[in-house]
């Protein structure tokens, strides 16, 4: 459990992750858990927040732009 976990948040907080081998197996979990929930509400706001800047801009532009940022 504790090498996947590890190797889930290696990504995520770089390769020094000495800090985690003093929490249990239960709290890398919670972490695990915790930081997977903020990257999905990250990605939530940012695509309203592109969803938001698309609505501003000129219609003949939005396409374009859409197309540019892959949606």
């Amino acid at each position: 459990m504790r090498s996947d976990v590890r190797d889930l948040l290696t990504p995520w907080l770089g390769e020094d992750l000495t800090v985690l081998e003093s929490l249990s197996d239960q709290e890398l979990t919670q972490l695990c858990d915790a930081l997977a929930t903020a990257r999905r509400n990250q990605a939530k706001a940012l695509a309203a927040a592109s969803d938001e800047a698309l609505r501003q801009m000129p219609a003949p532009m939005r396409g374009t732009v859409a197309r540019i940022l892959g949606r």
